[in-house]
């Protein structure tokens, strides 16, 4: 069972760094800008998953800042740094346009996220999932989702309890997102060892 973790399809290239217009597209995010690099006007962006191999050359972007306004940009250059990608920007020439995009949340169009293969999920579907154990009991709800190095990891929550499910074959029986639920076989101690 794997999770496919932010890849985008390629996007159209066109781009208005001006255009602020309201869009109706679902935007999926990417990765949030954390710092400028350099004079020229990069991004250091940090993606939820690192490496995020379809955030090339050519795509579109849209760029949320702290206020909510949502602009899109063309993607000029991606280069790896991790765990960040240096990003540039078509029309962000200099540190001082680079830094008024800090604290961005970088996404794309849901509708242009590549098709997945059988047994693949973007992590923005599994979050609000109702997780339960073979057994039936009810832990809670996905409401996050990161990589640990070695597996995908479920933060699930139910009131003040909150749980961190290894996403492993031998712990996670079941995903179904059409009934929005999971299936989880826990190994020994593992609810305990969570809050």
């Amino acid at each position: 069972m794997r999770l496919r973790r932010g890849q985008t399809a390629k996007l159209s290239s066109k781009s208005s760094k001006n255009n602020k217009a309201a869009h109706t597209a679902r935007l999926i995010p990417l990765g949030r800008v954390v710092a400028t690099h350099g004079v020229r006007g990069e991004l250091r962006l940090l993606p939820y998953a690192f490496p995020c191999p379809t955030l090339s050359t050519g795509l579109t972007v849209w760029l949320q800042d702290t206020a909510g306004l949502s602009s899109p940009y063309c993607v000029t250059n991606v280069r790896p740094q991790a765990p960040c990608l240096l990003v540039k920007l078509q029309g962000v020439e200099s540190l001082t346009q680079a830094q008024a995009l800090r604290e961005s949340i970088v996404s794309a169009e849901e509708t242009q996220l590549a098709p997945l293969r059988d047994g693949e999920f973007y992590y923005y579907q599994v979050v609000g999932l109702q997780v339960h154990t073979q057994a039936g009991e009810e832990l809670g709800t996905i409401v996050q989702v990161f990589f640990s190095g070695g597996h995908d990891v479920w933060v699930v929550q139910s009131g003040q309890k909150e749980y961190l499910i290894p996403v492993t074959e031998e712990i996670v029986r079941s995903i179904d997102i059409a009934t929005g639920q999971a299936i989880i076989e826990p190994l020994e101690g593992l609810l305990e060892a969570n809050r």
